[in-house]
């Protein structure tokens, strides 16, 4: 009898409906380097735009250049741990690192086409006009992931993070231009402003 069922069982199967199961347990269940990638990029992100601001500033120094190499080369050593520290997802999660350079090749291709605005307003003008449109596209990459993950049944929390990340994003983009306290820092804001929602975004889904 038991090696009848034994027979009856397909091993394939039985894997692939486990890994469902296991992606319907939501990201940071399953998969924690989700969510510890949330501090990690925004570290990252608040430290680069804050160097590219004293770059725009000050002009190239070597300082600045070591500055930034260093900051880029420790945030990819940071996730590549994070990725060799844990499997992948198995029930095909969106890659996020594919999604990463998606959202980058939006803002390159943005900031080409407007090479030519940019090259007839003032420098203030363009930093703002640079400011708004990438913030429009990264956030728009943000909540188009956040609806995204709905359709592998990942927990709210972690799908909600991304929504409000990205609408963070646009509204902190679009108020920059407003904020004279921010003049000639708008980059730095800009980064800083990102850097405090992914903390958060980790202390709350850690907490969770």
């Amino acid at each position: 009898m038991a090696q009848n069922v034994s027979d009856d069982v397909d091993p394939d199967r039985l894997e692939a409906e486990l890994a469902e199961i296991k992606g319907a347990m939501g990201l940071a269940s399953d998969h924690p380097y989700w969510w510890r990638f949330w501090i990690v990029e925004g570290v990252c992100t608040g430290l680069l735009f804050t160097i590219v601001q004293f770059w725009l500033r000050e002009g190239f120094r070597p300082w600045i250049a070591v500055a930034f190499a260093g900051v880029v080369g420790c945030c990819e050593l940071a996730k590549r741990r994070l990725r060799s520290s844990y499997e992948p997802p198995a029930a095909g999660l969106p890659s996020q690192r594919r999604w990463f350079v998606a959202v980058l090749a939006g803002v390159i291709a943005l900031v080409v086409g407007l090479r030519p605005v940019f090259e007839s307003l003032g420098p203030t003008n363009a930093v703002r006009l640079a400011i708004v449109a990438a913030g429009a596209v990264v956030g728009v990459g943000y909540v188009l992931m956040g609806q995204l993950l709905a359709a592998y049944d990942v927990r709210p929390a972690d799908r909600y993070a991304f929504v409000v990340g990205g609408a963070w994003i646009m509204v902190l983009s679009a108020a920059i231009p407003y904020i004279p306290a921010f003049e000639g820092w708008e980059y730095a804001a800009f980064g800083i402003g990102i850097a405090l929602h992914h903390v958060a975004t980790y202390v709350a889904l850690f907490r969770y």
